[in-house]
């Protein structure tokens, strides 16, 4: 199932695990990368030695694309450069505004950096400092929520907002159906 994009961060099925702190592992994230979708890993709360050994033990277990997500309501500075000098080769960020510096570090470093919005105006915000893609949440999502408006009147406005880059659905999205497949 090609799309924008599973091209752009090399994936086979445009799925993309949420990064749920408390629940994602170094096995979740790899077993989701090893199937064709983008693993992840929450480490935006993780102390930095526990992130550098969260992204080996994963590296260990996939050869296949994964990410790394941090909350931008903490200083992220250490734990980015942490994922940068192992090659992580998606940074997602979540909750907050990442700004153009974000954004810069990753892509020369060679990653790809997603942004979660629930807003439009975010989104268009993100595309314009750099983001490679955007996770639209809606305020279906699981956790930490972010969005105030359904995932499915979100991602239409959000795509309004900032095409051609790529939009992905977050938000009360649990089978195959949700998906349309």
């Amino acid at each position: 199932m090609p799309n924008a994009f599973t091209t752009l961060v090399g994936i086979e099925i445009p799925i993309v695990q949420a990064a749920m702190g408390g629940a994602t592992s170094p096995q979740f994230a790899a077993a989701v990368s090893n199937a064709g979708g983008l693993g992840m890993l929450a480490l935006g709360w993780s102390p930095p030695e526990a992130v550098r050994a969260e992204i080996r033990a994963t590296k260990a277990l996939t050869e296949r694309p994964f990410g790394v997500n941090l909350v931008l309501t903490y200083p992220q500075e250490e734990r980015l450069a942490i994922c940068l000098e192992e090659g992580v080769p998606v940074i997602s960020f979540f909750w907050g505004q990442a700004g153009p510096l974000m954004a810069e570090a990753p892509h020369r470093g060679g990653a790809k950096v997603l942004h979660t919005v629930g807003s439009a105006e975010q989104a268009r915000i993100s595309a314009e400092d750099g983001a490679d893609a955007i996770v639209a949440q809606g305020w279906e999502a699981g956790g930490h929520v972010y969005g105030r408006v359904a995932t499915m009147a979100l991602v239409p406005a959000v795509v309004d907002q900032v095409a051609p880059v790529p939009v992905l659905a977050a938000g009360g999205i649990a089978d195959g159906r949700g998906l349309g497949v």
